[in-house]
């Protein structure tokens, strides 16, 4: 049965997805887009997928053993978030989780506000190791533009809203707080041996607050030449690297 309506409820329920209150509402989210979808799928929550018409003999044999909705060429277009889609959106369940400490290297992102720059250190906390990213007044982590920027990495690592005061747990859990700042000493000075360590990335435009820089046990930079700065995901991506694999 192919969906041609664009009143249908659960069409209806879909395109609201796009807006951050009714995500938080429903404990639902989008993934769009068959590469995206596709390494997701193994690690979703109640995935539903919803398929263009005529992807439908394609997708809905590849991916036969999960729950699917065709819809008509108008009414994709109003669930699909990007202007040219590959016909392929999947809704999933958000991960609701508490915070364990667990994780060797983390990440904690002090209102980082760019969809891009967020998804971007998502993807490539997954790739280097930093499996615990706890997120302060930052953009929404299941946001459609973070949730593409980022691809599968949403559902494979481990993303924690939190206030300002799990700074303070996050230390007392053990971790070495390393604060990424211009006027930090750089971070390719020396190996990074702790038992367990948090980068802290700042704001784009405002940089790291007072009471993360207060609390960090080091400042670290990114020496640079001919410029003052990068943006996070840049920057977030180098300190990675450099303190995972400077031993």
């Amino acid at each position: 049965m192919i969906i041609t309506s664009q009143d249908n409820n659960t069409v209806k329920s879909v395109v609201k997805l796009k807006d951050k209150k009714y995500r938080d509402q429903s404990g639902k989210y989008v993934i769009e887009g068959y590469r995206c979808v596709k390494d997701s799928l193994p690690y979703a929550l109640n995935p539903t997928l919803i398929i263009h018409e005529d992807m439908a003999s394609v997708f809905g044999t590849e991916f036969s053993r999960y729950p699917q909705l065709i819809c008509a060429d108008g009414v994709f277009r109003k669930i699909a978030d990007t202007e040219n889609s590959q016909g392929i959106v999947c809704i999933a369940d958000k991960k609701e989780l508490l915070p364990e400490y667990k994780s060797r290297y983390a990440l904690y992102l002090d209102r980082v506000r760019d969809p891009g720059n967020l998804g971007t250190i998502i993807r490539t906390a997954l790739a280097v190791g930093f499996n615990d990213i706890y997120c302060y007044d930052c953009v929404d982590v299941y946001n459609p533009k973070v949730v593409r920027s980022a691809m599968s990495a949403l559902t494979r690592i481990n993303t924690y809203k939190v206030d300002e005061s799990a700074l303070k747990n996050i230390k007392d859990n053990d971790y070495k707080l390393l604060c990424a700042d211009m006027d930090g000493k750089s971070v390719f000075k020396r190996a990074y041996d702790e038992a367990k360590i948090c980068l802290i990335i700042g704001n784009e435009a405002n940089g790291v607050s007072e009471y993360a820089l207060n609390l960090a046990d080091e400042v670290i930079s990114l020496p640079m030449e001919q410029t003052e700065s990068l943006n996070a995901g840049v920057c977030s991506a180098v300190m990675m690297y450099a303190l995972k694999f400077s031993k």
